[in-house]
């Protein structure tokens, strides 16, 4: 591929930095710790008990407030389990960012995707995900999916000056283009901001749960009146006391032990899931995999470390080159996949070999090939030019010999 472009130099990207146009966006894949702890804090549950147990610390003793111990429970339950599957989905989210390639000062960089700034010259790959809009600069047999925007399967071919949108990748061939939105303002950005708002698991434990409170809610208020005013009549001129007797009175309306044992039961589910290698992000979501009858997955890749070597190269014609073939082949790629770095390993590319135009891989057409000009022996005749096709991991290497060209 013919580099036109050398991209931004370090005093442009400083000056990008400096007025605010990077790709600043944070990689959100859980809710922040904040977030976790208000949510199991400021609970219905909490709020009742919360009350009658500041009342009962302003009057005194405070032996009487050990049932506040369960608003201590509750939240500790539910902060310790989201917080280590946050710790776990913040991991997983580092391990699968994307580096993209950049070039700047004529040399290319792999940096990190909140680095990208405005104007950037991103270099792209098969394999590689576009992070930010922007336009094609170059491109050689440049395709793109945009699946994941369009719904449509078919990879569009890419040439210089068309638009290429964050959240799409590339399938084969190679190319550069230039960032014309970052940060919030790229495509997939603002898919990502609509679709990253948070909700529940509907559990119908839960829902039961605060329909119960709701009901105690609004009969604890009536009843704690009418047990002050009556306390007050018993013992005219002793208000601590009325206040400790109607919080004795009220604590019991509470159903703080079924929140206390449903909040346990949940904390057992999910450690018997973690020693089964299991990530529960919420603890209702329990009650949803019991009732769960059939689970389908859909397997899409393989968890396996993703280095291949060459196993065997199985020859059609004993006379042909395939290992100089092979060689040439590897060594002509500027971005190789993992099949062409084992063929790239296993065989170096010969000298006498030199490559003119070339085709890279794709996954429709499950092959890819370059070309070797012809060049004049010491017989006299002038060589052939061999083609040579590399397929799928799964298919083996072929190869085609055009016909003889004319003594010279």
């Amino acid at each position: 591929m013919l580099r036109v472009e050398t991209g931004l130099t370090a005093p442009e990207v400083a000056e990008r930095i400096a007025t605010g146009r990077v790709n600043d966006v944070p990689a959100r894949s859980s809710r922040s710790v904040g977030e976790i702890i208000r949510a199991n804090l400021f609970t219905r549950i909490n709020a009742i008990i919360g009350v009658l147990l500041i009342m009962i610390l302003a009057v005194g003793p405070i032996q009487d407030a050990l049932f506040g111990g369960v608003i201590i429970a509750n939240t500790l339950i539910g902060v310790i389990q989201e917080l280590r599957a946050k710790r776990t989905l913040d991991r997983l989210a580092i391990v699968g960012a994307a580096r993209p390639v950049v070039r700047r000062d004529g040399h290319a960089v792999e940096v990190a995707a909140s680095d990208i700034v405005l104007d950037d010259l991103v270099e792209l790959g098969a394999g590689d995900r576009i992070v930010v809009d922007g336009v094609v600069a170059e491109a050689e047999h440049l395709e793109v999916d945009e699946s994941l925007l369009t719904g449509e399967a078919d990879p569009v071919v890419k040439r210089p000056g068309d638009p290429v949108l964050s959240g799409s990748f590339v399938v084969s061939g190679a190319g550069a283009f230039t960032a014309t939105r970052v940060g919030r303002e790229a495509y997939a950005a603002k898919l990502a901001e609509e679709a990253s708002r948070f909700t529940l698991v509907d559990s119908q434990l839960r829902n039961g749960i605060n329909t119960i409170l709701r009901v105690v809610t609004w009969m604890i208020i009536p009843t704690g009146l009418a047990l002050v005013a009556t306390q007050l009549l018993v013992n005219r001129d002793d208000l601590p006391e009325a206040v400790r007797r109607m919080v004795g009175g009220l604590v019991p309306m509470v159903p703080e032990g079924l929140v206390l044992l449903t909040s346990v039961a949940f904390a057992v589910g999910v450690i018997r899931l973690g020693r089964r290698d299991t990530l529960v992000q919420e603890l209702p979501a329990i009650e949803g995999l019991a009732r769960v009858n059939v689970v389908a997955l859909d397997k899409t890749g393989t968890l396996t470390d993703a280095e291949m070597t060459v196993a065997e190269i199985r020859e059609l014609r004993p006379d042909a080159p395939v290992a100089g073939v092979l060689g040439a082949l590897a060594a002509a790629d500027e971005r190789p996949n993992a099949s062409i770095r084992a063929l790239a390993a296993a065989y170096p590319r010969p000298p006498q070999w030199t490559v003119g135009e070339r085709a890279p891989f794709s996954s429709a057409r499950r092959w890819s090939g370059a070309s070797s000009p012809s060049r004049q022996t010491r017989s006299g005749r002038r060589a052939a030019s061999w083609g040579a096709c590399c397929a799928s991991p799964y298919r083996p290497a072929c190869w085609r010999r055009p016909p003889r060209s004319r003594r010279t």
